[in-house]
């Protein structure tokens, strides 16, 4: 069912782009300028099936097979659970994993044993990918990292890279909990609710969002080791990784993974997916790939948000609003020169002052963000996004618009280096209240969709 529900949303993102019509799945519909966007801003890479040999013998002969068909002479029994083949804690048998070769969870001889699981790495190394999701059967799940451990967002100390791997026994510490930034953490339930709700827009089932480990505790998974890439390599790009679980409880496990209908199934999948590409759009980085003179000037803005937004609560509630409408609102800036002149101009202007210790926001500026962000609130195409924008308005620290009276305000931006950049508010205008300001994400993005039972 699932290689085959990546087939259909090739073939409908396809048809979308080509015929200019929406996408209909059930009761949601995605319109095809939205369609579009993300096949323009993005590469979307499928893996329709990353283990055909298991799929075929699924087919033939046992429905409920897991593994691959790997065959090892000095072993009685055949085939890796290919999601236990990663190098995320391999073999740390936790919950559902196994060094038994016997088993359906077994593990492999070592990590990326199995040229299945060397494929979906060699797309992670080669590409940067943002966003990888891995599609399974049943439980009607979003999952997200991590798998071995509850998360906490508190003791950088707690990593999964201070543990041993290949030991064949669970994690020494039972009360252990491995770290993850807050922010990462709110964009994995932020980005989880955003596919819950286009899934249960299709037919009104309703998936649960949660970690790995509220399932079952296990390691060496595609998700998890997606993300955590860039903990155990530096260089490494980090790629937010989910699960979806497809379809519900069917009365027995062989029909709930080969129900009678999955058309319904699929449908609510694919829109699901589709959110989740959306997601994966940067507005920022698109707008500047497309009208500002290299990468560099975006770079600046990334580091506002990944060093100085995401210490904070509040710097993390303005970028939860920010990615909640920068989607709807890229289209009109993109499609409408009014809108994309300034929108370049600001992000030079804000990434000039980023780069510089002194610079500060002046009143210029502050009304030619103002002037911005009213244009772009009267051509949001829908009302949330209207009702967003208006927000950013506020939020954005420039100006509070009321329905009585503007208040100017004047933010001084200072990079440190070394310690990453700090925002320091200047004493405001007589009359006025201090706020503050700030803004921010990461050449061209990409996401990876892979079917790996």
């Amino acid at each position: 069912m699932n290689p085959d529900l990546l087939v259909e949303l090739a073939v409908d993102l396809v048809v979308s782009y080509v015929t200019g019509n929406d996408i209909v799945l059930g009761r949601r519909r995605w319109a095809a300028r939205d369609v579009a966007l993300m096949l323009e801003a993005l590469d979307i890479y499928l893996l329709r099936c990353s283990n055909p040999d298991g799929r075929e013998y699924v087919m033939t002969v046992e429905w409920d097979w897991r593994k691959n068909r790997r065959v090892d002479p000095e072993l009685s029994c055949i085939g890796v659970d290919l999601n236990r083949n990663l190098d995320i804690l391999w073999a740390v048998t936790e919950g559902q994993t196994s060094c038994n070769p016997c088993s359906n969870n077994y593990v492999g001889s070592s990590a990326f044993s199995e040229p299945e699981s060397r494929n979906v790495k060699h797309l992670l190394d080669s590409h940067r990918v943002v966003t990888f999701a891995d599609v399974h059967s049943y439980s009607e799940l979003v999952l997200y990292p991590w798998s071995h451990a509850p998360t906490q967002t508190t003791d950088i100390s707690q990593r999964f890279t201070s543990l041993p791997s290949g030991t064949c026994l669970p994690i020494a510490d039972p009360s252990y909990q491995e770290y993850m930034p807050a922010r990462d953490r709110q964009r994995f339930q932020a980005v989880s609710a955003r596919i819950v709700e286009a899934i249960a827009d299709a037919r009104g089932r309703r998936y649960s969002p949660q970690p790995g480990f509220e399932l079952y505790p296990t390691t060496g998974t595609h998700r998890d080791h997606g993300y955590s890439r860039h903990v155990s390599d530096a260089d490494a790009d980090k790629v937010y990784g989910f699960g979806i679980e497809t379809g519900p409880w069917a009365g027995s496990s062989k029909d709930s993974f080969r129900p009678a209908g999955p058309a319904p199934i699929k449908r609510e999948a694919e829109s699901g997916l589709l959110a989740l590409i959306s997601e994966s759009i940067c507005a920022i980085e698109l707008i500047g790939s497309r009208v500002l003179e290299s990468d560099d000037e975006v770079t600046p803005l990334r580091r506002i948000r990944d060093e100085l937004l995401v210490t904070t609560p509040a710097g993390r509630e303005w970028i939860a609003l920010y990615e909640r409408v920068q989607t709807s609102l890229l289209e009109p800036v993109l499609a409408d020169q009014s809108l994309t002149a300034p929108a370049a101009t600001l992000l030079r202007a804000a990434s000039k002052a980023l780069t510089d210790d002194e610079a500060v926001l002046d009143r210029d500026t502050s009304i030619q963000v103002l002037g911005f962000l009213r244009n772009l609130h009267e051509h949001a195409p829908f009302a949330d996004t209207r009702a967003g924008s208006s927000r950013l308005n506020i939020r954005f620290g420039v100006a509070v618009v009321t329905a009585r009276y503007t208040s100017w305000y004047t933010c001084r931006l200072r990079r440190v280096r070394r310690t990453g950049a700090k925002l320091l508010v200047n004493v405001p205008p007589a009359g006025l209240e201090p706020a503050a300001c700030g803004l921010g994400n990461r050449d061209r993005r990409s996401m990876a969709l892979a079917d790996v039972r």
